[in-house]
């Protein structure tokens, strides 16, 4: 539903800092470890300042690791500068199934999908 085209991404993190259900963080850190085992914990950094042109962990990519708490609100997909995110309900029927959580009356209503977690 959520896909980042990480050829494209120039890891600006507009993406990150836009998204109100924060669904995006970074793939990796300077510790070379997935951003999942990174929560609540701090790193000292590699850059030589704070400015993005400075910080070496903008190299990194933004992953959609929290994409079923996409609300398709698409802001991360205005903000992107190189239009390398796309976001996509059509394949909501079938994640919702899998995960069983499809509710038959709910997709035939014009109601947007609950997000069941």
């Amino acid at each position: 539903m959520v896909a980042l085209d990480w050829d494209s991404c120039i890891a600006d993190g507009a993406c990150i800092e836009a998204c109100p259900t924060q669904v995006y963080q970074w793939y990796r850190t300077e510790q070379d470890v997935p951003g999942i085992e990174m929560q609540n914990a701090t790193s000292a950094g590699t850059g030589e300042d704070h400015d993005k042109e400075g910080r070496k962990d903008y190299t990194d990519k933004s992953d959609p690791i929290r994409e079923h708490d996409c609300i398709w609100c698409m802001a991360c997909v205005s903000v992107c500068p190189t239009q390398a995110i796309k976001v996509d309900q059509a394949n909501l029927e079938y994640h919702e199934k899998a995960a069983g959580t499809f509710n038959e009356q709910l997709s035939k209503s014009s109601a947007p999908p609950p997000h069941a977690h």
